[in-house]
């Protein structure tokens, strides 16, 4: 049977899924089905993840598992070489053992605050300035990213973030959220996703159903309380307008959603309502549903990680997502729960087999069983090129917005004294800002500033015409408020690097600029628009503003 197994994937899978008719690729979906063992079955159906290098330990794992995927973090290499070589390594072990079928690679790179790979890899536009800038703009930084993770060897990435920051009491999605507006992120969310996909890379909308008013999940259970039609005005919108735009995955958040579940105090995550009603009828997804990590505190602290994975695949979800900080052990135990749940009936054969044919489908239409091994040693020129440098600083002045001007101070002129007050940590803002303008004077402050230094900014800031803060993240670091409140408003130009809700700080500066992300071309490119070397062509699409 193995060997049978193993020629029906590599003659009749090696060819693109566009080469078939619908119905030829679900027969030879079937037909591998009918094939694979209940082992090889269980093992599709998991995400699994081991911290480190390969080792003997986590090879007889792999071995073990024949999982369908795995999720890479920063722990298991970082740089281009490495983590190709790591790739290489797994997908060996994964097509020589079990039911020969690679594994999906998928990481977690939205950019900012949750991307694993830094080094080496281009440092793209991420967060709400994936909404304030064009939808054309947005699909070409998801065809980059998808381009450098390809590189690699990696072919998922957990991303978009397709949650609405609708609560601003809540500062856990402020970053990674796209924004505030329903419409604006769902279209951030469709054009970054199409890009993706066009790249070959799978998109992954999360956290359905919308983790945007929630507290961390990472440590408790948190509770949405909206009503249903809020849920399908605001929360919904994005997941939407992504899954018509053709996303192939949807990730489940860890969140108790009363207005759809019944049950109390029961995760979206795992329940049958949420997944069956909510998001494959009423939202029409027919692609893979995948959990978010069962290793988070939304979980463990609920229920043990086997019966969450028993439970998840009753509900309907097809792939259970291990987490980075599940011990190999729990991961063994995980599988053998659903193992038994399907030998003992708990989990019927036909959801189990509903469950792995998205796996297959998934992988096909990717051309994923065409695995091949990339060259570690050129992986660097494969990743980042010029090109994508050149792209990316041309995005970066396009997303730049100016959220409001009331007294006309932009751009800024020759004929005034300028004071740059800025964050030592970010001295991009100083040294643009100088190439710019020599005559303009500057002073740092910590991230979140002592008294001594909003003193001195306070007493510097009456010597000039204009005073130009930059501040980065206020939820952070919210002393910055302090500073800000300190210097006259009406000569104040406020430059968010980061978050864009610096301003709902009980703020009011003449003049509120927003760059969206702190990288250094970012930086860059909200000093040209300060001076006018640059037009401000980024849309403000969150908050109303005084």
């Amino acid at each position: 049977m193995r060997k049978s197994l193993l020629i029906l994937v590599v003659v009749a899978l090696l060819l693109p899924a566009a080469v078939f008719p619908v119905h030829a690729q679900s027969d030879i979906i079937d037909k591998l089905l009918q094939q694979m063992t209940l082992e090889q079955k269980v093992g599709q159906i998991f995400m699994v993840s081991f911290s480190g290098p390969l080792n003997e330990p986590a090879r007889n794992f792999l071995a073990q598992m024949q999982a369908g995927a795995f999720a890479l973090f920063s722990s298991n290499g970082t740089s281009p070489e490495d983590v190709t070589r790591f790739v290489n390594s797994l997908q060996q072990i994964a097509t020589q053992t079990g039911a020969n079928l690679p594994m999906i690679m998928a990481i977690d790179h939205e950019g900012g605050t949750v991307r694993r790979l830094r080094e080496g890899f281009t440092d793209l536009p991420w967060g709400p300035a994936l909404s304030a800038m064009p939808a054309a703009d947005a699909y070409t930084v998801g065809q980059i990213a998808a381009q450098e993770l390809l590189a690699v060897g990696i072919t998922m990435n957990l991303a978009p973030v397709a949650d609405v920051r609708s609560d601003p009491t809540k500062h856990f999605m402020e970053k990674r959220s796209f924004g505030n507006d329903p419409i604006s992120v769902g279209g951030g969310v469709a054009a970054y996703t199409q890009g993706l996909q066009a790249g070959h890379v799978i998109g992954v909308l999360k956290h359905f159903p919308g983790h945007g008013a929630a507290d961390d999940s990472h440590s408790i259970l948190p509770t949405i309380n909206a009503t249903r039609e809020e849920l399908n005005r605001v929360e919904l919108v994005p997941f939407k307008m992504g899954i018509d735009a053709g996303a192939d995955v949807v990730m489940l958040g860890h969140l108790v959603v009363p207005a759809l579940e019944t049950v109390p105090d029961w995760p979206a995550s795992l329940s049958s309502i949420i997944i069956n009603d909510v998001l494959r009828k009423q939202l029409g997804f027919n692609g893979l549903v995948i959990t978010d990590a069962l290793d988070m505190g939304a979980i463990v602290n609920n229920v043990s990680q086997p019966d969450a994975a028993v439970i998840g695949v009753q509900a309907g979800v097809d792939m259970i997502v291990a987490g980075p900080h599940t011990p190999i052990s729990n991961q063994i135990e995980m599988r053998a729960a659903v193992l038994e749940a399907v030998k003992t009936g708990k989990i019927p054969m036909q959801r189990l087999d509903e469950a792995v044919r998205h796996v297959l489908m998934l992988k096909q239409k990717y051309n994923l069983f065409g695995w091949e091994p990339l060259n570690p040693q050129l992986a660097p020129q494969r990743v980042n090129t010029g090109e994508h440098s050149t792209t990316v600083s041309a995005l970066y002045r396009d997303t730049v917005a100016i959220a409001k001007d009331n007294f006309k101070l932009l751009p800024l002129t020759n004929g005034k004294t300028v004071l740059i007050i800025f964050p030592g940590a970010y001295p991009a803002a100083q040294r643009e800002c100088l190439a710019l303008n020599p005559k303009v004077r500057s002073l740092s402050y910590s991230l979140n500033p002592t008294d001594t230094e909003i003193a001195t900014a306070k007493i510097e800031a009456r010597r000039a015409d204009l005073v130009v803060v930059f501040t980065y993240n206020m939820s952070d670091y919210p002393f910055q408020a302090s500073l800000v409140s300190e210097i006259p408003p009406e000569k104040t130009v406020m430059v968010a690097l980061e978050s864009p809700y610096d301003i709902e700080w009980n703020l009011n500066p003449a003049a509120y600029v927003t760059a969206f992300n702190a990288y250094p071309g970012a930086i860059k490119a909200s000093c040209e628009v300060l001076f006018g070397a640059y037009p401000a062509k980024g849309k403000w699409n969150l908050s109303p503003l005084n």
